[in-house]
C-alpha cells in the first residue's frame, strides 16, 4: 500500500481548521476541532500543546499569510502607516480569531519579526528608547480595536431624542464598512500626529 505523499496532520492544517471554525462563528473547542480534522485528540496533541498551542499555530499561519509592508526607503510616517495597515488587515480579516490571541504571549519568530519591523520604524522616527515598546503596544491595540469595531452594528449611535447633540451628527455619519474605515484612517492620523509632536 502506497504511503501518503504528505502528512495527514500538521500544525498548519490544525491552525487553518481552527481559523475556519472561528471565522464561521463557532467556539474554539478541541474535541470538535479534532472531529473536523478527522483525527483523534492524541493525534492533535502530538502537533500542538493544547488550546494555547492551537492559538500559537493560528498566529504563525496568519503572520505567514500577511506580508508586512513597511516602505523602508520612505518617510517614517509613510512606513508606519503601511506597517500598521498590514497589521490591521490581518486583524480585520479574522476578528473572531484575534480575540483568542489576547491571552497568549507572542513568541513565534514570524510574529516577533513583524513587531520588530514596526519597532525599527518608531526608532527611526526618533522616539526615546524608553517609549518605544509602549508606543508599539498602543499601535497594536489600535489596530486590534478597530478590527473588533468592524463587528459593531452598522450604526453606532441612534439617539431617540432629536435634540440630542449626537442626533444631527449621527444622521450624516457614514455607516458600516465606510464608518469603520474612517475610524481607522482618522485614528491613525491622530496617532502619527501624536508621535510627530513627541519627537518635535
Amino acid at each position: 500500500m502506497a504511503r501518503p505523499t504528505s502528512p495527514l496532520l500538521s500544525r498548519e492544517k490544525i491552525a487553518l481548521a481552527a481559523i475556519e471554525m472561528l471565522d464561521a462563528g463557532e467556539e474554539l473547542r478541541i474535541q470538535p476541532l479534532a472531529k473536523r480534522l478527522g483525527v483523534s485528540l492524541s493525534s492533535l496533541y502530538h502537533h500542538v500543546d493544547g488550546r494555547d498551542g492551537i492559538v500559537h499555530a493560528m498566529r504563525e499561519v496568519l503572520n505567514g499569510d500577511y506580508d508586512l509592508v513597511t516602505l523602508a526607503d520612505a518617510r517614517w510616517q509613510d512606513s508606519l502607516r503601511a506597517g500598521v495597515g498590514s497589521l490591521w488587515r490581518l486583524y480585520a480579516d479574522h476578528p473572531r480569531v484575534m480575540i483568542h490571541l489576547l491571552g497568549v504571549t507572542i513568541d513565534e519568530p514570524e510574529s516577533l519579526r513583524l513587531y520588530e519591523a514596526l519597532l525599527g520604524i518608531l526608532r527611526r522616527a526618533g522616539l526615546p528608547e524608553d517609549e518605544l515598546l509602549t508606543t508599539l503596544e498602543v499601535l497594536d491595540a489600535f489596530a486590534f480595536g478597530v478590527a473588533l469595531d468592524a463587528l459593531s452594528p452598522n450604526q453606532i449611535f441612534a439617539p431617540g431624542d432629536a435634540d440630542s447633540p449626537l442626533a444631527a451628527l449621527a444622521a450624516r455619519h457614514p455607516t458600516g464598512t465606510e464608518r469603520n474605515r474612517l475610524v481607522y484612517d482618522r485614528g491613525l492620523d491622530l496617532l502619527i500626529a501624536g508621535i510627530e509632536a513627541r519627537v518635535g
